[in-house]
């Protein structure tokens, strides 16, 4: 269908996307009930809110913080800290935790997400004190879509230690994955390697379906506060959530053993971490709605995207191909330019530790780094895949959508 108007198209988007916008109201109803009841359950209180400092003993903040997170996930114990200032160093901290020399760590999504892969040494011209050169091996597989057994794919090895699984697709041409389906994996991993720690990178995922993996049977998974359960609040922070005798483990690897949940200071962050996890059902929610509308517009634009509008969404994150550096650009540009901060800059590629190839990131986020925003990032080379997070509003998607059709319809 062609249209020579964006008004003609925008009203086609809201008509067509409607009938899937039920299953987003449906889902955020019952996460945000499930966000409140763990608030309520856990009796947080307004002198939770106050910041401590120095060695923060047993501060009734942080705890405060944690059992709710436990209380989210149906987990055990949870850490939710400040000093875990990403995703990838609380995802690194399990490894580290519990990987030693000759141990090996199993992804089953194929290759992890690239700045893991540094920490992991499996990246090239990776170098440094990273797992491989500390004598853990690496190895990986792909789970997803294949038409194969698990048991015919996989070989028993009492040296898998971790068994790793990545919901979402990374900078990848794989799809993310849903809880239901690492379910289905559980009972053949399970057997196979029945003394392995099966953990998830829930990263970009949660409350995005009406479980998590604890719920579903993971050991551990872990997340950053820079994405959906900050709620865009938050500042800074990650977690790691399951099964205790692990989180208490990581805990003492992060601060020293036996103090990790002893030594609590909060550092003022405490009253970000709980709104913004009281907010993130409605952010979340504005993300997948701002998805919705971004998929079905470049789908009308001609381009593949990943979800469709018409398939679940398992994350935050919508991945659009093109084959056209110039889209890319015209992307990141529009943008930019529809941001609320530095909307009159113009992105870059440049290079980053962690990523094998300079990289593009647009958007104008009030926290650096903050993906729960509305940003768009990928490699700025062949295959052109890019990234795109609609942010905590959903009505953004549908003003850079008016952006890029002037700018599709000009180029």
């Amino acid at each position: 269908m062609s249209f020579t108007c964006f008004d003609e198209l925008d009203q086609h988007i809201r008509k067509s996307i409607m009938p899937f916008q039920e299953n987003i109201e449906n889902l955020y109803r019952k996460n945000f009930s499930k966000v409140l009841a763990a608030f309520q359950s856990n009796k947080v209180a307004s002198h939770h809110l106050h910041p401590s400092f120095g060695y923060g003993l047993m501060d009734g903040g942080t705890q405060a913080v944690e059992g709710v997170f436990s209380s989210l996930f149906c987990s055990e114990a949870s850490i939710v800290r400040p000093q875990l200032v990403t995703g990838t160093q609380a995802l690194y901290l399990i490894l580290k935790t519990f990987l030693r020399q000759g141990d090996t760590l199993l992804c089953l999504c194929g290759a992890p997400y690239e700045t893991l892969q540094a920490c992991i040494g499996i990246q090239q011209g990776t170098e440094g004190n990273n797992l491989c050169a500390q004598g853990i091996r690496y190895r990986e597989v792909n789970l997803i879509d294949q038409n194969f057994e698990i048991p015919q794919l996989l070989e028993a090895d009492d040296s898998v230690k971790i068994l790793w699984i990545q919901k979402s697709c990374g900078y990848g041409p794989r799809r993310s994955i849903s809880n239901q389906e690492i379910r289905t994996w559980l009972p053949s991993l399970r057997e196979i390697y029945p003394q392995a720690i099966i953990a998830v990178d829930n990263c970009y995922g949660e409350l995005v379906e009406d479980t998590e993996p604890i719920e579903i049977g993971a050991d551990l998974c872990a997340g950053s506060l820079l994405k959906n359960l900050g709620g865009g609040i938050a500042k800074t922070g990650a977690y790691i959530t399951g099964k205790k005798l692990l989180v208490e483990a990581c805990a003492d690897m992060l601060v020293a053993p036996g103090m990790g949940f002893e030594t609590l200071p909060n550092l003022g962050f405490t009253g970000s971490f709980l709104q913004g996890l009281f907010l993130s059902p409605l952010v979340v929610r504005e993300s997948l709605l701002g998805n919705l509308y971004m998929s079905c517009f470049m789908q009308e634009m001609g381009f593949k995207v990943d979800p469709s509008y018409q398939d679940p969404h398992y994350d935050i994150v919508l991945k659009i191909a093109t084959q056209d550096k110039s889209h890319w650009q015209h992307f990141a540009n529009a943008l930019q330019s529809s941001s609320p901060l530095d909307s009159y800059v113009t992105p870059e590629a440049f290079e980053q530790k962690g990523y094998p190839s300079p990289i593009i990131m647009a958007g104008g986020t009030f926290t650096t780094g903050s993906s729960i925003e509305f940003s768009v990032d990928g490699f700025a080379s062949d295959p052109y895949y890019m990234y795109y997070q609609a942010g905590m509003v959903a009505e953004q998607s549908a003003i850079l959508a008016r952006a890029l059709f002037a700018r599709f319809n000009k180029a």
